[in-house]
């Protein structure tokens, strides 16, 4: 029994046992989509961005960590999905380099059609029978949002995405989220992230944020994750999401003189993105909250008194999402494992499952 499906379903009070029977037996399938600045479309040899992706580290402490290694249990399987996220392309998330070629990909895993990649563990190509669920970090959380969101018919652009010329190009959103259990987003730029707001509209000193994942160039790519409203996939959407997304946020800074980077954002942050666009919170993406995902009055930096503000189930940004948690992990350390045992802090409404284990291990915890 899915212990993530049971704890959520139950809080909604909704009849789950036949959903429970069906899925009971299944192998899980994750589906790992991810960030910004992955040459993702290449797949030659052992040359592999898309997959490196989870196991790579930017800092030296978090060398061969591997997020896989944290998440797959005896029976697990997993998918990799690749798309071309650089800057030296700049394709935005609604294009159909970006959503059309992610849809594409988890709809052939999903059939049992592989991967395409080299796998460390023998036997985990996902099976048409599987339980499905998409695993996103950055960027690949505002992917999947409007992915999701216009996954179901009457949403705005149902079934589409755009070439080069700005034409409609078919997609199979609805195919690709059909019988997707859940979507785990890990610091995810769901409310896009100051960082890209700084890249475009800031000056010099703004260029210490920028030693990591976004790069120093307002290209599109670029320009569609800032916090602006016009930008955000939560906008671009229905008013519901075909599948769950469970959100979970990071709040450490990086580490050495990169974790300057947080100096400059509002709130909590990952070193890169607020927590607020993390945990996918109602009002500004960049509102200051604390790591319980809560926003207090302050005297001279100190909280006190009873919050004025709740990133709750009430105050989502994003409908159908739904928290998870607030761990004591960076941006980087998200995607690799690279902290195995982080603290975390409680938070309202969050689940409980996998407390103490990283990103990764909560989601195996929760899952199983």
């Amino acid at each position: 029994m899915k212990k993530l499906t049971r704890s959520i379903l139950s809080a909604c009070a909704i009849a789950t046992s036949l959903f429970m029977a069906s899925s009971a037996m299944a192998d899980n399938c994750y589906i790992m989509v991810h960030g910004h600045g992955t040459q993702g479309n290449v797949k030659s040899g052992s040359n592999q961005p898309a997959l490196d992706y989870w196991r790579d580290s930017h800092f030296d402490e978090y060398k061969n960590s591997d997020f896989l290694a944290y998440l797959l249990g005896p029976n697990d399987n997993y998918g990799i999905v690749g798309y071309d996220s650089t800057d030296e392309s700049g394709y935005p998330y609604w294009r159909d380099e970006t959503a059309g070629e992610i849809a594409r990909q988890i709809t052939a895993i999903k059939q049992g059609n592989g991967d395409g990649y080299t796998h460390d563990q023998a036997g985990t190509q996902c099976a048409a029978s599987d339980d499905f669920w998409v695993v996103s970090h950055s960027q690949g959380a505002q992917q999947m949002t409007f992915i999701s969101g216009n996954a179901a018919s009457g949403s705005p652009y149902y079934n589409t995405a755009f070439n080069s010329a700005g034409s409609a190009v078919a997609t199979p959103y609805s195919t690709a989220m059909q019988n997707i259990l859940g979507v785990f987003t890990l610091g995810g730029a769901i409310g896009g992230t100051e960082g890209a707001d700084r890249v475009c509209n800031g000056n010099w000193l703004d260029s210490l944020i920028n030693v990591a994942f976004l790069g120093k160039d307002c290209n599109d790519s670029v320009k569609w994750m800032q916090t602006n409203d016009s930008y955000l996939a939560r906008n671009l959407i229905g008013s519901n999401l075909a599948a769950p997304m469970y959100v979970m946020g990071g709040y450490k800074s990086f580490p050495g003189i990169e974790g300057a980077s947080a100096g400059f954002l509002n709130g909590e942050d990952d070193g890169y993105i607020n927590l607020a666009s993390q945990l996918s919170c109602a009002g500004s993406p960049k509102r200051s909250l604390w790591d319980d995902a809560n926003q207090y009055k302050t005297f001279f930096g100190i909280a006190y008194g009873s919050p004025k503000f709740r990133c709750n189930n009430s105050n989502k940004g994003t409908p159908r999402t739904y928290s998870m948690a607030s761990v004591y992990t960076d941006h980087d350390a998200e995607r690799n494992g690279g902290i195995s045992s982080p603290s975390y802090t409680s938070i309202e409404n969050g689940l409980s499952c996998g407390n103490g284990k990283n990103m990764a291990g909560r989601i195996a915890s929760c899952t199983q």
